[in-house]
């Protein structure tokens, strides 16, 4: 089991740089403090860059987060999707799912 946590760097208007491993030692940690930072936006959006490892269950996560913006009518997006990410996302043909940011 690691020890790796998911940081969340708040660098204002909705916007957070996710840091560490988005895997299933960290999803459960990760999805809870995540729902006490986005509870009272109406925008969000992720940026991945400081993601240094993501499986099918951070990909999962990733999901989760679009379900629960949507039921919010809050606008998510994410920015600098790793390419693992991407690749699990297209294996399971989920890759339009998520709202990648220009």
């Amino acid at each position: 089991m690691t020890t790796d946590q998911v940081k969340f760097e708040d660098i204002g208007a909705g916007r957070f740089r996710i840091e560490g491993r988005l895997d299933f030692d960290t999803v459960v940690q990760a999805l809870d403090t995540s729902q006490h930072l986005f509870a009272e936006l109406h925008a969000i959006q992720l940026d991945l860059s400081g993601v240094s490892a993501i499986d099918s269950a951070g990909l999962a996560l990733l999901i989760e987060w679009i379900g629960r913006a949507k039921r919010s009518n809050c606008h998510l997006s994410f920015r600098n999707v790793p390419a693992q990410a991407m690749a699990i996302a297209r294996i399971s043909d989920v890759e339009k799912l998520l709202p990648i940011a220009a």
